[in-house]
């Protein structure tokens, strides 16, 4: 029974209405009738005009007069109708029935969802905890097992996450690079500063890196990749001395007496003064010990010291006579320097000028003619390049008039126009720094800046007839037109007769640069041959005879090409030069020459097997490796077979192109470089061109 229906009487039972009844709503109005309020005559509003009064003078529907809230509908008790048997009981007129009560089901699911969490805050957190942790040791299982644990670091090197192999490769490369300090006696300024390795000094680092491992049990516990390399002990080094890779240092370095050269006073411009840079003692060293204490050095402080007593000899310029003249200059450059130029006068600080200065140790040689021999001294230079980009920077502009130009036209060899330029004005260095010079040790009040006249430069427009001559224009020009000292050599051995040729500064001998380091493989692959030499001998750390023949050519290694040299000693080695035929070539000094006309030579024997080894492809192979050689490989298109070096500004490089048949080209130079080497092929290849589309053979 519903409390709420006033339409079921307790004691009558729910009625089904007869056919044809009428329904117990008929007639029913709904919504009740608006009671009626108070007839109050509201107030006139003298301003406002007929139509913003009701007509009716009541106030809006809902509300009473002046806006106050209209009371409560008063509803009429209900009247229930009489009942028959077949009849339901009937609303009373004019009201309407209450609202039934809604009944719901269950809450929707994101309703229920969230509720739980409120009641079950915990159970998130958890599971992201959860997610966390195996993620960790999923994490942890898949770190690989031949690599060191995360965070491992061995002798500063950081090496967790790095395959146990990897790991012991970079260290053992570590050690060899690291720096040796040389000492003689009670010396505090190094000797020398050699790596490691060029003293044979190797460290074995597979056995102290053995027991070093992230362990499978570890895995399974959460966050150990970031502490599990601390539970692991990092053994000590295992160091390696190898005798012959010393004794070629020492032989090298300190000869067979073990002489030290001492080293002379000199001075540095420190905070706007010169200071002395001390005198160091030399003398002569017991070999033995010094080996001796190379074969026991360890590093220390991520480097090795090496000291060894002397029998001392001391510098022959010591330190007082380096202080005169540092006192003379730090007096006499206390004030700014003034500088005459073009009618103005600038005003150089004196810091300035100190920077020019460079010093030089002045020993003269015992006279022997009786008269007494002078005192050495140090001798100050102004050096003319930051002279000049002083100049450049400040009076150049005013006092200098640039040259014209000479422009001059050729075909081979024969001039066919010429066009003359204006001469110029240019800052005479040598005068300028005699200038200088007077007023740093106070012979003047001031320098000025010289000039003089310049001839104009000259250009050279130039063509070339595929013909001999204009080969022979082409290489003799080339070595005239391109800055530095060059030589040149070409040689065409096929293709399209008639074969050219075409020399510049051939027979010149100029520092190899690396070119000359083929001419020591060779001589060592001789060496094996006739059984003098053993290809597995370690010569260069633990590289041995084989393996530097294919550095000394292949990376220009000039570790392997020393070393190469030593183990076939000076002499065997230039008289096998001798014997290809290599007259300008020496290994006697200390910087090794050749020449352009040597290594073309070289090359020929190389392509005609006309020398002394039989295994040529064990020189020749590691010749078309020339990754590492810049010119030639950037000149042609051809196939290239070819030995070279570079050092500084000097850059080297012989051997044969094959293009449209084969020439032979050899370029050495002091002060160019790869650039001007592969130009040089360019024009080569350009006349080859020309000559293959004449008629003919």
């Amino acid at each position: 029974m519903n409390p709420n229906n006033p339409y079921q009487q307790s004691n009558i039972p729910p009625q089904t209405p007869p056919p044809g009844a009428q329904p117990p709503y008929q007639g029913f109005q709904g919504v009740p009738p608006t009671t009626q309020g108070p007839n109050f005559s509201p107030m006139q509003n003298p301003w406002a005009g007929p139509s913003s009064q009701s007509p009716t003078g009541q106030p809006p529907q809902g509300q009473g007069f002046y806006g106050q809230p209209q009371p409560p509908l008063q509803m009429q008790p209900v009247q229930q109708p009489p009942s028959g048997p077949n009849q339901m009981p009937a609303p009373a007129p004019h009201q309407t029935p209450p609202p039934r009560v809604r009944s719901f089901g269950k809450a929707p699911l994101p309703v229920r969802i969230v509720e739980w969490f409120k009641k079950n805050w915990w159970a998130p957190a958890l599971g992201i905890f959860l997610l966390i942790v195996v993620g960790d040791i999923v994490f942890q299982m898949v770190f690989p097992v031949n690599a060191l644990p995360p965070g491992t670091v061995i002798d500063g090197a950081k090496l967790g996450g790095v395959d146990r192999a990897e790991a012991v490769k970079r260290l053992d490369e570590a050690y060899g690079k690291v720096k040796t300090e040389i000492f003689f006696g009670e010396s505090t300024i190094p000797y020398a500063i050699p790596n490691a390795r060029e003293l044979g000094i190797s460290v074995d680092n597979s056995k102290r890196l053995q027991n070093i491992s992230y362990p499978l049990w570890l895995r399974f516990v959460p966050t150990s990749y970031m502490w599990a390399s601390s539970l692991n002990q990092v053994g000590e080094p295992l160091y390696d001395y190898d005798k012959s890779t010393l004794d070629t240092y020492v032989l090298k370095q300190l000869g067979e007496d073990c002489t030290i050269k001492p080293q002379n006073a000199t001075l540095k411009l420190e905070d706007d003064r010169f200071t002395v840079v001390k005198a160091v003692a030399g003398g002569k060293c017991n070999i033995t010990d010094f080996k001796n204490a190379v074969s026991s050095a360890v590093v220390k402080d991520s480097k090795i010291t090496i000291r060894t007593p002397i029998n001392e000899t001391k510098a022959v310029l010591t330190d007082d006579i380096a202080q005169q003249l540092a006192d003379e200059l730090n007096h006499n450059l206390s004030n700014d320097m003034p500088l005459q130029a073009g009618g103005k006068t600038n005003t150089v600080p004196s810091r300035t000028v100190k920077g020019w200065l460079s010093f030089k140790a002045v020993i003269p040689e015992v006279r022997s003619d009786g008269k007494p021999t002078p005192p050495p001294r140090l001798a100050m230079k102004v050096e003319k390049s930051r002279l000049r980009k002083y100049l450049d920077s400040s009076v150049a502009s005013r006092v200098e008039k640039k040259p014209g130009v000479t422009k001059i036209s050729t075909t081979d060899f024969t001039e066919t126009s010429k066009t003359e330029g204006a001469p110029g004005i240019l800052i005479d260095l040598d005068k300028t720094i005699a200038s200088i010079e007077s007023f740093i040790f106070q012979r003047s009040s001031n320098a000025s800046v010289s000039t003089g006249p310049v001839p104009p430069t000259v250009q050279y427009s130039r063509k070339y007839t595929p013909t001999e001559a204009g080969f022979s224009a082409l290489i003799e020009q080339f070595a005239f037109d391109n800055k530095g000292k060059i030589g040149i050599a070409y040689l065409e051995i096929s293709g399209k007769k008639p074969h050219t040729s075409g020399f510049a500064n051939e027979r010149m001998s100029m520092k190899g640069s690396g070119i000359e380091n083929a001419y020591l493989a060779y001589a060592a692959q001789a060496g094996i041959e006739d059984g003098s030499i053993q290809p597995t001998d370690k010569i260069a750390g633990s590289r041995n005879v084989s393996d530097c023949i294919k550095d000394a050519i292949a990376e220009q290694d000039s570790e392997c090409a020393k070393a190469l040299l030593d183990k076939v000693g000076q002499v065997k080695v230039q008289s096998r030069m001798q014997q290809l035929g290599l007259v300008n070539t020496s290994f006697s000094g200390e910087n090794n020459v050749t020449s352009a006309r040597d290594a073309l030579t070289f090359v020929e024997r190389l392509v005609d097997r006309k020398f002394a080894v039989k295994r040529g492809e064990s020189l020749e192979a590691p010749m078309r490796n020339i990754n590492l050689r810049e010119g030639f490989i950037r000149g042609t298109t051809g196939t290239i077979t070819s030995f070279g070096g570079e050092s500084g500004s000097n850059y080297s490089e012989a051997g044969y192109i094959s293009q449209k048949g084969r020439y032979l080209v050899a370029f050495i130079s002091e002060g160019s470089d790869h650039k001007t080497a592969a130009k040089l092929l360019q024009q080569i290849d350009k006349l080859r061109e020309e000559k293959s589309k004449t008629k003919g053979n």
